[in-house]
């Protein structure tokens, strides 16, 4: 999702105030301590695309609070202003763990997963038992961003660790209220969704079925194999994912917020993508309405791929609802009750 043209030429006017200071680091850092405006903007556009409330894209645990600078002013002054180099950080993650850290290789490419432009998850791992993060097939990229933005502090593993447990719980308390269409499987999937360290659940998505007994318990796997049929995942370039949901999602790592659906998939996570010119996939989401047995009009909490909303279409009509309607929404975007 790219900013507004109004907020484009803000950022490249501040971008030219740099260059005409000196273009050096200094004036970077001064000239975005001054401004006040443009950094209002980059964070209404970062939020807007956070999960939950308002998450940090490199852990996905705390709050957003601070705008970091991707690729730092240290390194490139002159991407002081520009869109595609911020995220939303907590201050730890930001203060603490990055600083102003952008490892490059022998021929100066960057070491760090980009979660703007490419899926975490081809360079790391998580470990859901252990709540670690590995590198895929011993990836310099996956080393290098695990060891950065410290991925495997204990306090991130500690938190993803009961993730795994609560998720498990919860999806299984999802599939028995999916079964029976009940009014409220959609506000527990959206819950489960909005909490932290949704790269647990993204990562149960990817679990082979021969293993997903072993990890998540055999009484979890009808839950996950029905999971996987509403909220199956799928990349989009451009997508801004989370740094501690590289397993799958959402921070570097990958984790997003709202859903990107097409035919075939839907994507749970931080919604938008925040590329200016990275290529993006027109997809299509779905949501229902309808009337419940007791005559309340109802609307789905979050949005479906359409052969998984033809799916909970006819789970409503097999227990009594009424007027049940498949309609079109806008990512980021859910249907109201028609009453």
């Amino acid at each position: 999702m790219p900013v507004s043209d109004s907020t484009q030429v803000l950022l490249t006017r501040w971008t030219g105030r740099v260059r005409d200071a000196g273009g050096t680091s200094k004036a970077a850092r001064e000239q975005w301590i001054k401004a006040q405006t443009p950094r209002r903007h980059v964070r209404t556009a970062l939020e807007s695309m956070t999960r939950g409330a308002v998450r940090c894209m490199y852990c996905d645990d705390s709050r957003g609070t601070d705008i970091d600078h991707f690729q730092p002013l240290e390194n490139a002054p002159l991407r002081a202003f520009e869109w595609s180099n911020h995220l939303l950080a907590c201050s730890y993650c930001n203060s603490n763990a990055k600083r102003s850290q952008y490892p490059v290789n022998a021929d100066g490419v960057c070491l760090l997963v980009d979660p703007s432009a490419e899926d975490p998850a081809d360079h790391l791992q998580l470990l859901l038992e252990s709540g670690l993060y590995d590198p895929v097939d011993k990836s310099p990229r996956g080393e290098e961003t695990i060891r950065v933005f410290g991925l495997n502090r204990p306090d991130l593993v500690k938190g993803r660790q009961d993730a795994f447990f609560r998720a498990c719980s919860n999806m299984r308390d999802w599939h028995r209220l999916h079964q029976s269409a009940d009014p409220l499987t959609d506000r527990l999937a959206q819950a489960l969704l909005d909490s932290p360290f949704i790269d647990v659940v993204h990562a149960m998505t990817r679990l082979k079925p021969g293993a997903a007994a072993i990890v998540v318990g055999q009484a979890t796997v009808p839950a996950l194999d029905a999971w996987r049929a509403a909220h199956s995942l799928s990349f989009r370039v451009g997508q801004p994912r989370v740094c501690g949901g590289a397993a799958d999602a959402n921070c570097i790592n990958g984790v997003v917020d709202g859903t990107v659906a097409d035919d075939d998939h839907s994507y749970q996570g931080r919604a938008g993508g925040r590329s200016n010119d990275a290529p993006v996939i027109t997809m299509q989401n779905y949501g229902l309405t309808w009337t419940d047995p007791t005559g309340t009009p109802r609307a789905s909490a979050v949005a479906y791929d359409k052969p998984s909303a033809q799916d909970r279409k006819a789970d409503l009509e097999s227990v009594g609802c009424t007027s049940v309607e498949i309609v079109a929404v806008r990512p980021g975007e859910l249907p109201e009750p028609r009453g």
